[in-house]
C-alpha cells in the first residue's frame, strides 16, 4: 500500500509539473490573486453518496469444523445517501503543486444492503440458511485537501485533489434477518479516519463563482485497519464510498474583477495631476 500511495504522489506531481507552463498562462482567468482576489474564500458543496459494492458475488467456504461446513454467497447492494459540505479556502500566490488548500465541515450518510443464502451441512444433515439486511450511517466529516488546477480549454480545468478525512457517528440503523455469529458481521467504528483522492472539472462562471463537479473515494484507511484501498465493512461484505458533489468556490474580491486600477506607466501619465490651486497671475 505504501509502493502504491509513493507511485500516486509521483504521477500527480508529474502531471502538474508538465501542465505548469500552460497553467501559467491561465492563472489569472481561474483565480486572479493579482490585487483582486483575497487569498481566503469559501465553497458550498451539495452532493450524494454511493456505497459501491464488488462487481461479482461468489460463494465462500465460512465456517469448517470438524464435520461441520458453511458456504454461503452475499449479494450486497449499493444506496445513495446525502452529502453536504461547505467550508475555507486558501489560494497559494506561487503554485507549483498546490493551487488552493480547503478546509470543511460535512453531514454524510452512508447506505446499502446485503443479503445471502447459505448452506449449513453437519454430518449427513443440511440446512439451507438465507438472510438480508440494510444499514445507515450518519456522520459528521471533517475535511482537508490540496488542490491542483490542470487547465484545459478557456475557463475550464481538471482538478486533483488528495486530502484526508475524519468521520464521527452521529448515529447508525442496522437491520438483518440473518445469523450475525454465523455470518461474522463486522462494522466500521464511530471514529474513522482515512486518505481520499478527488477528481473534478471545474469551469469558471462569473468573476467570482467557479463550479466544480467531483467524485471523490477514499484510498487508504488509518482506522479502521486498511483491507482493501479504503474499503469499508458493513455486515459481511466490503463497500467502496463514493461521493458525487458539485462545489461553489466563491473569490471575494477586493476592488472588483473587471476594472482593476490602472497602472501609469510613463513620464506623462505620472505628471497628470490635479491642481486645486489656481495659477499665479
Amino acid at each position: 500500500m505504501k509502493r502504491s500511495l509513493l507511485i500516486f504522489l509521483l504521477v500527480l506531481s508529474g502531471l502538474s509539473t508538465m501542465a505548469q507552463g500552460r497553467y501559467d498562462r491561465k492563472r489569472k482567468d481561474i483565480i486572479p490573486l493579482d490585487g483582486q482576489a483575497k487569498r481566503i474564500g469559501w465553497f458550498v458543496a451539495p452532493g450524494l453518496t454511493y456505497t459501491l459494492p464488488r462487481f461479482k458475488d461468489e460463494e465462500e467456504e465460512v465456517l469448517r469444523n470438524a464435520d461441520t461446513v458453511y458456504t454461503t454467497t452475499y449479494d450486497p447492494k449499493g444506496r445513495l445517501g446525502l452529502y453536504l459540505e461547505a467550508g475555507l479556502t486558501w489560494y497559494t500566490r506561487d503554485p507549483v503543486i498546490v493551487d488552493y488548500f480547503d478546509v470543511g465541515l460535512a453531514y454524510k450518510n452512508l447506505r446499502g444492503s446485503e443479503s445471502y443464502a447459505g448452506n449449513l451441512m453437519r454430518g449427513d444433515s443440511a440446512a439451507e440458511l438465507t438472510g438480508e439486511g440494510t444499514f445507515a450511517e450518519r456522520l459528521l466529516t471533517f475535511n482537508a485537501n490540496a488542490n491542483k488546477f490542470i487547465p484545459t480549454f478557456d475557463y475550464q480545468f481538471v482538478q486533483l485533489s488528495l486530502g484526508a478525512n475524519v468521520d464521527y457517528r452521529l448515529g447508525s440503523d442496522y437491520e438483518h434477518t440473518g445469523d450475525s455469529l454465523l455470518n461474522g458481521h463486522s462494522f466500521p467504528p464511530d471514529l474513522m479516519a482515512q486518505l481520499h483522492f478527488k477528481v473534478g472539472y471545474g469551469f469558471k462562471l462569473t468573476g467570482n463563482l467557479i463550479l466544480i463537479p467531483a467524485l471523490e473515494t477514499p484510498i487508504f484507511s488509518m482506522v479502521p485497519t486498511d483491507e482493501g484501498l479504503g474499503q469499508l465493512q458493513w455486515f459481511s461484505s466490503q463497500y467502496r464510498p463514493i461521493i458525487f458533489s458539485i462545489r461553489f468556490l466563491f473569490l471575494r474580491a477586493r476592488d472588483g474583477f473587471d476594472c482593476p486600477p490602472p497602472i501609469k506607466h510613463n513620464e506623462f501619465e505620472k505628471s497628470r495631476t490635479v491642481d486645486p490651486k489656481p495659477p499665479n497671475q
